[in-house]
């Protein structure tokens, strides 16, 4: 890897099969990323048609890293009605060969500029396991802050209850 580029950019509908088949990847690498229940029986189709919507609001976005024709990162900023219109959950994971290259803080620095600078939102929130300290000091690092006054627990992929904590930034 050390004379290609890896590109962050916005996800297309082009990436579907490639963007489902990495979720499937990472859901199978680690414990500390969850995907939505179901993804496994996602169309292709329908995952073109879902990013074509994401791509046309101000409040969603997916951010994939791509070397050479290969998915190796997604970043997802989604909003939730139950988390407000103004407020996006933020989501990041890099397959595992590629953990320590600084793709994770790659896309979550583009998903701050997109929040900042194209969304209607103003805030960005995500969970973070404890036992993640990578992550949880990359957040910290580019600006998150904690807002749970003490962890709790979340139930990660494989059953297992791990304590967990919320971080927030406004944009």
């Amino acid at each position: 890897m050390a004379d290609e580029v890896v590109d962050v950019r916005p996800a297309e509908a082009t990436d579907a099969a490639k963007l489902l088949a990495l979720l499937a990847q990472l859901a199978g690498e680690s414990n500390t990323f969850t995907v939505d229940d179901g993804i496994e029986n996602v169309s292709e189709a329908d995952e073109c048609q879902q990013i074509e919507q994401i791509t046309r609001t101000t409040t969603n976005v997916i951010f994939v890293a791509v070397l050479g024709s290969r998915l190796i990162g997604v970043g997802t900023v989604q909003a939730d009605e139950k988390l407000g219109e103004a407020q996006g959950e933020v989501g990041v994971a890099v397959l595992k060969e590629f953990w320590g290259m600084g793709l994770g803080t790659a896309l979550v620095e583009d998903i701050i500029d997109w929040a900042r600078n194209y969304s209607t939102l103003e805030r960005l929130v995500l969970t973070v396991q404890t036992r993640n300290t990578r992550a949880a000091k990359l957040y910290q690092h580019v600006g998150f802050e904690a807002c749970t006054p003490a962890s709790y627990e979340v139930v990660d992929p494989t059953g297992q209850h791990v304590a967990a904590m919320d971080m927030l930034m406004m944009v």
